[in-house]
């Protein structure tokens, strides 16, 4: 059987999971959502599961600018409590899951100017990624995972000043475009869409081929 039926066929197998007895919105977090608490029966017994429900859209680039270079930013994170090298923009705002790509495409251009001070060029879509699948949720308690978008856009010129909020702490870091294996090979950086944007990246550009 082709290895993709087969999983399809067995992804159709474990359906919605286990049946829902209760669920309910709790805890408000600014800037992302709030938590969904579901219980479920499983098996003879209930058991809770929590759910973060993103309100916001979530975009990564992997921006080339006309002199090859690549756009990238070190910004402080809470959850590591240090500088964390990564792709811009991230959070795009509040964005509906179902929003047409046309529109995230617009937030995040808007984004990325503000984190970069870069705008136009020529823009691809590198499809999405699922972020943490076991608790990261869309905007409703009816909305079904979280997709991080993947961009690729080249021709990248110099057009506004930054418009960075104080607490942000962002930098700014330009890398020539052939020093950016290097520096995933020695995981340099980590963050998981960012390195996914990182390699179809390599794959749409030719740097990196499948065997």
């Amino acid at each position: 059987m082709d290895i993709i039926r087969k999983a399809e066929r067995l992804i159709k197998e474990l359906g919605t999971g286990w049946p829902v007895i209760s669920s309910e919105e709790t805890i408000t977090i600014p800037y992302f959502g709030k938590v969904l608490k579901q219980v479920r029966s499983v098996g003879q017994k209930q058991v809770e599961y929590y759910n973060l429900l993103r309100h916001f859209g979530w975009s990564v680039v992997f921006g080339l600018t006309k002199e090859n270079n690549v756009l990238t930013i070190i910004q402080w994170k809470p959850g590591v409590n240090k500088g964390v090298w990564e792709l811009p923009p991230g959070g795009i705002g509040k964005v509906a899951e179902d929003a047409p790509l046309n529109l995230i495409l617009e937030r995040t251009k808007e984004f990325f100017q503000k984190e970069t001070g870069y705008g136009k060029g020529d823009w691809q879509y590198l499809d999405w990624i699922g972020i943490e699948t076991g608790k990261y949720r869309g905007a409703t308690a009816e909305s079904h995972g979280f997709r991080a978008h993947l961009w690729l856009a080249t021709d990248l010129e110099k057009v506004s000043d930054l418009d960075h909020a104080p607490e942000e702490k962002i930098k700014i870091l330009p890398v020539p475009v052939n020093e950016l294996p290097k520096i995933t090979r020695r995981n340099l950086i980590s963050e998981e869409s960012a390195v996914c944007c990182i390699y179809r990246a390599f794959i749409k550009l030719g740097i990196l081929k499948w065997n």
